[in-house]
């Protein structure tokens, strides 16, 4: 069966370690090392949004948008600008790769369309026959 690859968004970390603190960016797939590569590229191309998040090291799954005090305290700056760029040239790239049968999952979606659609043609034809029944007792 054939398979069909897909990756999701890039999470750009930096570790703050003196602060115990990460800070990470989200940016779309494949787009940060291109954007390396030509700094000149528009953020707007690379990154989601302008929100910087931030966890604590040792926790996993509750991060959240960085406060302005995080952000001058570890990047001397509030500029979210300068922030992303920072993370981006210096934060490790983290992205997922997966695969997915495409042929069985266009398969089981056809089948359930095609199941749905019988339906409400057996519904459709049984109405209009109810309709049919009703409307020859006027003539």
């Amino acid at each position: 069966m054939p398979l069909m690859t897909f990756k999701t968004p890039e999470r750009v970390c930096w570790s703050d370690e003196k602060a115990g603190r990460t800070f990470f960016v989200v940016a779309n797939t494949d787009t940060t090392s291109k954007w390396r590569a030509n700094p000149k590229m528009p953020l707007e191309e690379v990154v989601y949004s302008a929100d910087v998040f931030s966890f604590k090291n040792g926790i996993n799954g509750l991060s959240r948008v960085a406060s302005e005090d995080e952000l001058q305290t570890t990047f001397k700056t509030t500029d979210s600008t300068a922030v992303i760029k920072s993370i981006l040239s210096a934060g490790d790239i983290f992205m997922k790769e997966f695969e997915l049968e495409v042929e069985s999952q266009t398969t089981s979606a056809m089948n359930a369309a095609s199941s749905a659609a019988t339906a409400a043609s057996s519904v459709a034809t049984s109405a209009l026959g109810n309709v049919k029944g009703y409307l020859s007792g006027f003539w």
